[in-house]
């Protein structure tokens, strides 16, 4: 008890309660200007414009990239997408490269050494339309990939986007991310 006593005697006689207030003080006035900034409607709304117009250039011209963050299978429990998993669309090539987590019935090819999201596409049909809140639908059905019947992808302004695909001999899953466009 006196040891820690005269230890916190110490402290204060070598720094002093009025540098420790001043260090205090500091460190508040940084955090509030920090969290000012950060604050600024106009950075906020100018960066907004410049994702919807991105992702809408993206989507015009069929190039663009999922980026999967989360997993959502139709049974167990939701995961982080821990990976680079992704989906490249151009105008004529769709490359998917997803995990799986579901159940799959008899016919499912489970021996082709690869996951059932881990395709090309070269043969596919796509619907685009953009709702009145300007978030785009987008389903895109292979005819060369019989394990997948359709990828039904919403795209938002802000660049997060959500995929849900119906697959063929296998329980449906799902995944949120975000969209970025393809140089």
């Amino acid at each position: 008890m006196q040891l820690a006593h005269l230890l916190h005697q110490l402290v204060y006689k070598i720094i002093g309660m009025k540098k420790i207030l001043k260090i205090l003080y500091s460190i508040t006035a940084i955090g509030i200007v920090l969290t000012a900034m950060g604050c600024n409607p106009t950075k906020h709304a100018a960066k907004a414009a410049a994702t919807s117009s991105a992702v809408n250039y993206a989507i015009d011209n069929s190039k663009w990239k999922f980026m999967a963050t989360q997993v959502m299978p139709q049974y167990g429990e939701s995961r982080q997408a821990n990976g680079d998993y992704d989906i490249r669309f151009t105008k004529d090539t769709m490359t998917v490269y997803l995990p799986y987590f579901g159940k799959a019935d008899g016919s499912a090819n489970l021996m082709s050494g690869k996951g059932a999201l881990d395709f090309t596409s070269t043969n596919f049909t796509i619907d685009k339309k953009q709702n009145k809140k300007g978030q785009w639908l987008i389903t895109i059905s292979p005819k060369d990939y019989r394990e997948v019947r359709a990828l039904n992808f919403t795209f938002s302004n802000s660049g997060y986007a959500s995929l849900s695909v119906t697959m063929s001999n296998r329980t449906g899953i799902s995944f949120s991310g975000i969209i970025v466009a393809l140089r």
